[in-house]
């Protein structure tokens, strides 16, 4: 059994031998401002509401936050991530929101839960099966934000940014 570990502050053995090959992530802490990363052509995300997302999103970019229910970090980011969908919809700013959880072992329900919990109910959410996504974007931490242009390139990334700077960020990307 392969498994990969990193700032991880708390591990279950008894869990992992149970659970079979794992990779874990951790929180992120620290922001990274770019990248080069690209989406490549479009392809549809199904949110847990049944709901189509397309990344790249045709004529806007797309703010896309990565996450875990069970990462404490991951509340204030998910939360922001919500308040910018909020606010970009009260401006005008037309562009696109969605929250990947990462653990694809937590169910629809949990997840709702979680999205209402910190606000952020009107956000799309989408689990990241086989880490499709989260390879796809060169996503390796929980907590991380990535901004994705309308032609697929990843034009910012950072761990836990404000609502205003995803705002910010979008419209610099082409909202």
């Amino acid at each position: 059994m392969t498994i990969s570990l990193t700032r991880r502050t708390t591990l279950s053995l008894a869990g992992l031998l149970l659970a079979g090959p794992l990779t874990l992530t951790a929180c992120g802490s620290a922001d990274e401002d770019g990248s080069s990363a690209d989406a490549g052509s479009p392809a549809p995300v199904t949110s847990i509401d049944g709901q189509q997302v397309s990344l790249p999103a045709a004529g806007k970019p797309t703010a896309v936050f990565f996450f875990s229910v069970g990462c404490g970090e991951c509340v204030g980011g998910v939360r922001s991530l919500g308040e910018a969908a909020a606010s970009a919809e009260d401006n005008g700013t037309d562009a696109q929101f969605l929250a990947v959880d990462m653990d694809p072992r937590e169910p629809k329900e949990t997840i709702e839960g979680f999205m209402e919990y910190v606000e952020a109910e009107h956000v799309p959410a989408a689990i990241d099966e086989g880490a499709v996504l989260s390879q796809r974007f060169d996503v390796a931490a929980l907590s991380t934000l990535i901004i994705v242009d309308a032609d697929g390139k990843v034009t910012f990334r950072a761990t836990d940014p404000a609502a205003d700077t995803i705002v910010a960020e979008l419209e610099k990307a082409g909202a």
